[in-house]
């Protein structure tokens, strides 16, 4: 009969099987905390991705919208800028020398002309700046009563009249002059009756100007000599043909001509002092309307290329 094995070796056998046990219980924690470690890093790994690209796809979007907006922003300003300076019946003022390098570039006999022409205003009439003026028909009068408005000049005595609302009909029937119901307003033709409010502000010149000095004409009494050349065209030889064929065609087909100056600088008072730049070095290169203007009149200025449209000096 074996004997029995004391405890204490009974222990020392049972020790490697209780370390292989707990080696293998290490192990397996370490394997499942690894899996769950591996799991996890790729669920975050992916959520981060996710996120990541969500994130770049914004940014991108955003930057695309900015794009797209801003250059719809910039088309738009544009779009103002032409339109607003469209609208400018007047522009702010610019150097008179820069204006002329832009405008007249090239070697050409007469782009020489002008930048001397430009010199000379420059130099010696000490015109620094220019104003441009929108370029239709009615430029030469916008210059005129731009200058009027902005120094403050004051207004001829008729505009001072209290009863001058009521000169339309004065004329139709105290003075007999049907013709004035012919008048037209632009592309707008005959108004019929309703001529007598639009006219109340603008006829006055008619009756001031022109009627009372072609009466005065007819009776040989002295008046000045531009109303002589006035009527003495073909187009205008009494006041009807005068309005039909030139100022109703006023800011419709044409602008003024030098005549109409004339007229113009008559029925406000104003001495016009125009500057065309295309008779340089010629006795006709500073003309003023009318030329028997009064001394105590105010004068305005105008620079003209080619006599069709007017800008406004800036000394």
């Amino acid at each position: 009969m074996a004997a029995r094995r004391s405890p204490p070796q009974e222990r020392e056998r049972q020790r490697p099987r209780d370390s292989a046990a707990g080696n293998d219980q290490v192990h397996s924690w370490t394997l499942v905390t690894s899996q769950a470690l591996d799991t996890a890093w790729r669920v975050g790994k992916g959520s981060v991705t996710l996120a990541v690209s969500f994130l770049v796809g914004i940014l991108c979007y955003f930057r695309r919208l900015h794009l797209y907006l801003g250059h719809r922003l910039k088309r738009w300003i544009g779009y103002l800028q032409r339109r607003f300076k469209r609208n400018l019946s007047v522009e702010a003022e610019v150097d008179l020398l820069s204006y002329c390098a832009r405008e007249w570039k090239g070697e050409t006999p007469h782009a020489k002309l002008m930048r001397k022409a430009y010199e000379e205003l420059f130099w010696r009439r000490h015109i620094k700046c220019v104003q441009q003026v929108r370029r239709d028909n009615y430029d030469a009068l916008r210059s005129v009563l731009f200058q009027i408005f902005s120094h403050g000049l004051s207004f001829p005595s008729w505009m001072k009249e209290k009863d001058i609302a009521k000169l339309p009909e004065k004329l139709l029937f105290s003075q007999g002059c049907n013709w004035i119901q012919q008048y037209s307003f632009g592309p707008e033709k005959y108004t019929g009756s309703n001529v007598f409010g639009k006219l109340r502000k603008c006829v006055e010149l008619l009756k001031a100007q022109v009627t009372e000095a072609y009466e005065q004409m007819k009776t040989a009494k002295a008046i000045p000599s531009l109303f002589r050349l006035l009527f003495t065209r073909e187009t205008s030889s009494d006041p009807l043909s005068f309005m039909m064929n030139h100022l109703n065609s006023v800011g419709d087909t044409c602008g003024l001509e030098q005549i109409d100056l004339s007229v113009l600088g008559y029925s406000l008072e104003v001495k016009i002092k125009v500057f065309r730049l295309f008779r340089f070095n010629s006795r006709d290169f500073e003309v003023c309307y009318p030329e028997e203007s009064l001394r105590e009149w105010p004068e305005v200025s105008l620079l003209t290329e080619n006599d069709c449209h007017y800008h406004i000096p800036v000394f």
